[in-house]
């Protein structure tokens, strides 16, 4: 890995990191604050309002008690792949297509460091800028909820919750990392990551419909932040390896493209 093309690619994506993180952050504070743990019944009959098949397929079921329950269903149940996976399908795209696109990855190549390595360091900046918007939101969403909760919250959960969140958002970031490594061609590279990604998450959201649809939600990469499984305490160990896996997998795949496709430089 290069340093300096990675401190110099993370500043390059440091206005769009920052938008998303401040957005991740303002959406979880808006969330926060919908928690009542007196009085459910407000919330509930806001939701009574909207379509129930609507509010299914965005995991909105029922309002509990428990904050860690609340954050879960309400925040981890959809609102936290949205706004990272526009990230990781813009910033995949900056790293690698759009230079090769626009002929900027020749003067990359003029440096004394391989194409391999090159590649290497941007996959290296996509996963590390997933990790940071991830480490904001534990940090800032706990500070949030000890100041307007107290101890409401189960710190081991929430961390639980945000470290696999993470992982399936690596999983993202690397699925649009393979399409910009894999096209020449912007567009084309944009085109496939945000199809494939909006693809997952629409079945996702249409798995959660109704019961007759769930088998949709199981053909999503989606339904492996299993939140319910989480709060329940249940082992997650195996899931977080497979998450991990896959990404490197995906990440090894990438670079094994990159290195020897022909480029239109």
């Amino acid at each position: 890995m290069n340093l300096t093309l990675f401190k110099a690619d993370l500043k390059g994506n440091a206005i769009l990191w920052a938008i998303i993180a401040y957005v991740m952050m303002m959406y979880f504070s808006v969330m926060s604050l919908m928690f009542d743990p007196t009085d459910t019944s407000a919330l509930a009959s806001m939701l009574e309002l909207l379509p129930e098949g609507l509010m299914s397929s965005f995991g909105f079921n029922s309002v509990s008690t428990n904050l860690t329950s609340f954050l879960a269903d309400y925040y981890y149940g959809f609102l936290v792949f949205m706004f990272p996976m526009i990230y990781c399908i813009v910033a995949a795209n900056r790293l690698v297509a759009k230079l090769v696109d626009n002929g900027s990855f020749a003067y990359l190549l003029m440096a004394p460091v391989s194409r391999r390595t090159i590649i290497v360091t941007k996959g290296a900046v996509l996963l590390s800028s997933i990790a940071m918007l991830f480490a904001v939101l534990h940090i800032g969403g706990s500070a949030v909820c000890r100041m307007f909760f107290g101890d409401m919250l189960n710190r081991s959960i929430f961390l639980r919750l945000n470290i696999n969140a993470a992982l399936l958002t690596m999983l993202v970031g690397m699925i649009c990392f393979f399409y910009s490594c894999y096209f020449n061609d912007s567009k084309l590279a944009l085109s496939f990551s945000a199809g494939v990604n909006i693809g997952f998450l629409l079945l996702f959201m249409l798995g959660g419909v109704s019961s007759q649809s769930e088998w949709l939600k199981k053909l999503s990469i989606f339904s492996l932040l299993d939140t319910q499984r989480i709060l329940e305490g249940s082992g997650t160990a195996g899931l977080d390896l497979l998450l991990a896996g896959l990404v490197l997998a995906l990440f090894g795949l990438s670079v094994w493209v990159f290195d020897r496709k022909n480029l239109p430089i």
